[in-house]
């Protein structure tokens, strides 16, 4: 593998423990465990523990990464499509004993009309195509692949409960660039290898809404532990 986010989550798949690191474009480094994607569900956030209850008929991971949501939903019986756009992560998830996944990007997904009940976009996915439109344009062909009783469990952060001011000086310097306050611009490095800088939205609640209802979903209920949360969206 050539990419970090491949190297993260293959170490992920053979359970050897590391950190990767992410950088944001104002210096600011975070640093991540690479076991997170392996996480049972008794060591997920609150607010996925209590939406995955929701999750329903046949499943779409948007962003699998080791498979941590594939596989548990499959354990349950669900059958479940993992996608992603790193190329360790499908073989981290075939390694693990996910039956289906498939490198593709959330901005070019293929699949018939109505095949899907649920589509999960867990750790912030629900923004990783970056630009408002980009979402809103993924979330029309979600529209077109999910049933009529199809729902999305949307992963996001609420950025403006911070009290960090790191965080909050951030915000200012968006807004200073005519950027969303959640518009984090990233990349992230392991074991040498550095990725390219990509923008990752992380948008309020009252943001997914907006962005929901011009693609023909509501906003239903949220779950929130502090700034994570994850929306459930069905259809208008």
């Amino acid at each position: 593998m050539a990419d970090p986010w491949s190297e993260i989550m293959i170490d992920a798949a053979k359970g050897v423990s590391g950190e990767y690191t992410i950088e944001r474009d104002d210096g600011r480094i975070e640093t991540l465990e690479v076991l997170d994607y392996i996480r049972t569900l008794l060591n997920w956030s609150e607010c996925e523990r209590l939406a995955i209850q929701h999750a329903h008929g046949r499943v779409l991971d948007i962003g699998c990464g080791a498979g941590r949501v594939s596989l548990y939903l499959q354990n349950l019986g669900h059958k479940v499509v993992g996608i992603d756009l790193a190329l360790g992560a499908i073989e981290a998830c075939k390694m693990r004993g996910v039956r289906e996944a498939y490198l593709m990007s959330a901005a070019e997904i293929d699949f018939p009309d109505a095949i899907f009940d649920t589509i999960i976009m867990y750790g912030n996915n629900f923004g990783v195509l970056g630009s408002d439109q980009s979402i809103i344009d993924m979330l029309r062909t979600l529209y077109r692949i999910t049933t009529p009783q199809g729902m999305i469990l949307a992963g996001s952060a609420d950025v403006v409960k911070t009290d960090i001011q790191e965080h909050l000086d951030y915000h200012k310097l968006n807004l200073s660039r005519n950027r969303p306050k959640g518009l984090v611009r990233m990349r992230v490095a392991y074991k040498g290898l550095v990725d390219k800088w990509i923008d990752l939205r992380l948008a309020t609640p009252e943001e997914m809404e907006n962005l929901a209802e011009k693609a023909g979903w509501r906003l239903e209920r949220k779950y929130q532990d502090g700034v994570p949360y994850v929306g459930i969206l069905v259809k208008k």
